[in-house]
């Protein structure tokens, strides 16, 4: 992999940057945090470090030059014969099948249809397999949601990357995770797309850009707006997608890491799936504001809300926001107003909620909702979309086949990918 050395921000008031000294030379191997370059700025003399190890494989700007803020001048790579990447991010080394990858960005009706269904189905399947016991742990289901996840990550590259939830496997899925990979984590096999270790809740398909997901509250809004100023020092345009619920709007990180992101001009895009619950708890009952968006406008960041049961007004309003980070416009929040139609988890009664309210959400079903837009506008037959239903539902049959034939986890691997592996260069 090669990356681009920027000049950061340094809290230069603005003007030109001049650099002074180089401290390393071409082909040099230098390890993360280690000065590499001495520069002047209108307010002091200050050195640049290495925010990776590698190689110096070239210098772009020699000492003596004046450049600007965030200009690239230098590449750093694994290898010293490295090229600019044209292969996508290697996947983790857990043996996932991964022949069932289907990465993005995707437009055409079918594949957005398909995308839904194959959510719905799959989650509705591990609905009646875990009533029989079949499943181990718990279950966090997005049905209802899937037009927020599809529409979202429909727009998105493969090198864009997504950090979701507790309530992961819509946003997995629509990223192009692997389906096996998913169905034999969620029983904890060796071939689940983390080995086993996380369950449904901790799912990754890094060679997607589908980060692990984290059942912390909130707690992914700042390692998105990491990623994203890494992407922005890197001088690379792929942007960071947090995925969170109305119960992580009233959670601190949340608002530091949307501040940051705007001080930064962070290529991130904070997408709230308001479903009215935080767990059992009414959005009513800890907010006084109906649009959650109208929060952005406090960090100077646009907010918008969207149907989040209609794909395309989801679509619209992500291709917006990504458009934007990849200019350089900086973060986006998005409000998508949904509703899940299972309880928080699988041991929820929802006695918080009517049978009515169910039923007016119901009838705004996203995917029901797509079919007869496919039909009437797109020129696509209910033989069609039919025949789609029954794919998807053979694909998550086959996976779940897939995963309960795959070997358990050795007990040797048990501290294996704890840390980073790290080479030893001389």
């Amino acid at each position: 992999m090669i990356s681009n050395v920027v000049i950061p921000e340094l809290g230069a008031t603005g003007g030109d940057v001049e650099l002074l000294e180089w401290l390393v030379e071409e082909g040099q191997f230098v390890r993360a945090g280690t000065p590499i370059l001495t520069v002047s700025t209108d307010k002091a003399t200050v050195e640049i470090e290495a925010f990776r190890d590698g190689y110096l494989n070239r210098i772009l700007a020699p000492a003596g030059s004046q450049v600007e803020l965030g200009a690239v001048v230098a590449t750093i790579a694994d290898e010293l014969d490295d090229a600019p990447p044209t292969e996508p991010r290697a996947q983790m080394a857990f043996g996932t099948d991964a022949s069932d990858r289907i990465p993005g960005p995707y437009s055409e009706p079918v594949d957005i249809y398909r995308r839904m269904v194959l959510i719905r189905r799959f989650e509705d399947y591990l609905y009646r397999l875990f009533l029989q016991g079949l499943v181990p742990g718990t279950l966090h289901q997005c049905q209802g949601q899937e037009a927020t996840a599809v529409g979202v990550c429909s727009v998105l590259r493969q090198d864009d990357v997504v950090f979701s939830t507790h309530r992961p496997v819509g946003h997995a899925l629509a990223k192009g995770a692997s389906l096996r990979g998913i169905t034999a984590e969620i029983w904890g096999k060796a071939t689940g797309c983390a080995g086993g270790k996380g369950g449904q809740m901790h799912l990754s398909d890094i060679a997607v850009g589908f980060m692990p997901s984290n059942a912390i509250v909130g707690a992914n809004a700042p390692i998105a707006t990491g990623a994203a100023i890494g992407f922005k020092l890197r001088g690379i345009d792929s942007v960071a997608v947090s995925f969170f619920g109305d119960g992580a709007s009233n959670i601190g990180a949340l608002h530091e890491a949307v501040n940051l992101a705007a001080v930064k001009k962070a290529p991130v895009i904070f997408v709230c799936e308001n479903n009215l619950y935080a767990a059992s708890t009414s959005i009513a009952l800890t907010s006084l504001v109906s649009d959650l968006a109208e929060r952005a406008n406090g960090y100077g960041v646009p907010g918008f809300t969207v149907d989040g049961m209609d794909v395309e007004a989801v679509a619209d309003a992500a291709e917006s926001a990504v458009t934007r980070a990849r200019e350089g416009g900086g973060p986006t929040f998005i409000e998508c107003k949904t509703y899940r139609y299972c309880g928080h988890s699988r041991g929820d009664p929802m006695g918080y909620r009517t049978e009515d309210e169910l039923r007016v959400w119901r009838e705004r079903d996203p995917i029901s909702r797509y079919r007869r837009r496919m039909i009437e506008d797109f020129g696509i037959t209910e033989a069609d979309a039919d025949r789609i239903d029954e794919e998807c539902q053979l694909q998550v049959e086959s996976a779940v086949e897939y995963a309960m034939s795959s070997p358990d986890p050795e007990p040797d691997t048990v501290f294996s990918n704890v840390y980073a592996p790290r080479e030893v260069r001389q």
